[in-house]
């Protein structure tokens, strides 16, 4: 998903932006005191639509939580949090039904006054109103401008396209897998829960497309070393994950004793019941084991059909992956619950 949410204005903002629209309304009348009805209406009736159009984009472009994906449900609460977040946007849903019911209220009221000097007491009279009720949701107005912040930061990563988590210790060879398995070249994007970005890369089985991620920071050093931010994000990448690929480095020239690095995916695998693990020994170029793990160079792009088949038989239970005769092709449904044409992923 790729959030683009506009900045969100905080009270003080959106009230000068209300009253500044509403400041250049004029309206003629046949009378002063009915060009001075016909002007107060107008501009209660611009503070209002101003203030609806704006909350109601903001609300537009924010994502209705209840139908997101359970991957980025769990990362918007690990980030944001979901309560908090429901909360902010249903204070300025609040604000924003307020503001309009006492507006058009005000103009209703402003039509029947004979005095202009009522007039302009009902005006004044709304226009505080409007600042109150948006003075009182100001600091959920900035809350969500920091969740906007943290949502367009976020890597596109596509749930219900079959993906597959590369995980293993630093300098195993996690990001050149994902270069060399790539039809191009890997997206870089900042990873929520650390200081270190995510090699997004895709490939093709068939016509269905793929998502392979490197995981920095989540599934590349023990459990006792991860911090509690961590240990959801690990939670979350279950839901996303279809084959885990972990990459071992049997010549240790990574820093890490083949020893330490089992132990690592004796906890992944703890981690990830549910999901398949293909374990792959890198660098088969310098060294081999006589073990059974899967052998590959990532540098030299050695064995690495030999994987992408072992990616596809696991795949091909849960996804469309055979190649489909062009003729036949129709809307395919993962088992994500998404619904996509496979001709619209050759976009890139």
């Amino acid at each position: 998903m790729d959030f683009d949410i506009t900045p969100i204005l905080d009270a003080e903002q959106l009230l000068d932006k209300a009253f500044g629209k509403a400041s250049k309304k004029t309206k003629e009348g046949n009378t002063e005191l009915e060009r001075k009805k016909r002007t107060a209406s107008a501009k209660l009736n611009s503070i209002a639509h101003t203030i609806e159009d704006t909350i109601g984009r903001y609300e537009e472009e924010f994502p209705t939580l209840e139908i997101l994906p359970k991957f980025y449900f769990d990362i918007i609460d690990i980030i944001i949090g979901i309560d908090e977040l429901k909360k902010s946007l249903g204070s300025m849903n609040w604000a924003k039904r307020r503001v309009k019911r006492t507006m058009m209220e005000a103009a209703r009221e402003v039509v029947s006054k004979e005095d202009p000097d009522e007039i302009e007491r009902v005006r004044k009279k709304a226009y505080a109103r409007a600042d109150s009720f948006l003075d009182q949701v100001d600091e959920e107005l900035k809350f969500l401008d920091e969740a906007r912040k943290k949502l367009n930061s976020l890597p596109d990563i596509r749930p219900e396209h079959p993906t597959v988590a590369v995980a293993g210790y630093p300098n195993v060879g996690k990001s050149e897998l994902v270069s060399k398995i790539s039809s191009g070249k890997p997206k870089v994007a900042e990873y929520p829960f650390t200081t270190k970005e995510v090699g997004i890369g895709h490939f093709y089985l068939g016509y269905q497309k793929c998502q392979l991620l490197d995981t920095p920071g989540i599934l590349d050093r023990p459990k006792d070393e991860r911090n509690e931010i961590e240990m959801q994000a690990v939670k979350a990448l279950e839901s996303l994950a279809d084959v885990i690929i972990f990459m071992y480095d049997p010549t240790e020239t990574c820093g890490y004793l083949m020893e330490k690095q089992e132990g690592l995916y004796g906890e992944v695998e703890e981690d990830m019941e549910d999901i398949e693990i293909i374990e792959v020994e890198n660098k088969m170029d310098i060294d081999q084991s006589e073990t059974e793990r899967t052998k590959i160079s990532a540098l030299e792009g050695s064995n690495l059909e030999v994987l992408k088949e072992k990616i596809k038989d696991i795949l091909s239970e849960k996804y469309p992956i055979e190649k489909i005769k062009e003729d036949d092709l129709e809307y395919l449904t993962d088992q994500k619950g998404a619904t996509y044409d496979p001709l619209s992923d050759f976009e890139d």
